[in-house]
């Protein structure tokens, strides 16, 4: 005879409910924090698309003035922040600060910037150690395989020719 348990999930009701605490408690640390900004905070959209040879990364800005973004590395750590002037009651408006963990790949001082129409782009470039590289299949050329194989090789020729010689 078959016995039957009753299922009893891992992750729990109590335990979404701690994780929605962190999130309120989190946010509210950040409206206190950015308090002296605006009552409001915005958090701007962004993407990031992967080349051959480099990363392009975009944050839909609009309504900002170049002037008001600020651009900051460090530590393999890219950090976007500004500030958007209270326009109307309608729209989003506020401190907003956006921070990125960049690959290793990434050449930290070759990294171009530029905003135009209400799009910050970002392109960073990769290492060469990064980019992708195309590998020969060689086929009848001295290799390190043949170098490898050789020992190989000639074992399996004696013993070729020697069951060529017994038959």
């Amino acid at each position: 005879m078959r016995m039957l348990t009753t299922y009893i999930p891992t992750r729990g009701f109590t335990s979404d409910i701690w994780s929605e605490m962190d999130r309120f408690l989190d946010d509210w640390n950040r409206s206190v924090a950015n308090k002296s900004y605006s009552e409001r905070s915005f958090s701007p959209a962004s993407e990031i698309t992967e080349s051959g040879d480099y990363y392009l990364m975009s944050l839909d800005l609009p309504g900002m003035k170049q002037d008001d973004i600020k651009i900051e590395m460090s530590d393999d750590i890219l950090t976007i922040s500004g500030e958007r002037k209270r326009a109307t009651s309608e729209k989003s408006y506020g401190y907003f600060k956006r921070s990125f963990s960049l690959p290793e790949a990434v050449e930290a001082d070759k990294i171009e910037a530029r905003y135009e129409n209400g799009v910050l782009e970002l392109y960073l470039p990769k290492t060469p150690a990064a980019k992708p590289r195309h590998i020969q299949i060689q086929s009848g050329k001295a290799s390190f395989f043949d170098k490898l194989l050789g020992s190989k090789k000639t074992n399996q020729e004696l013993k070729d020719v020697t069951a060529s010689k017994v038959s």
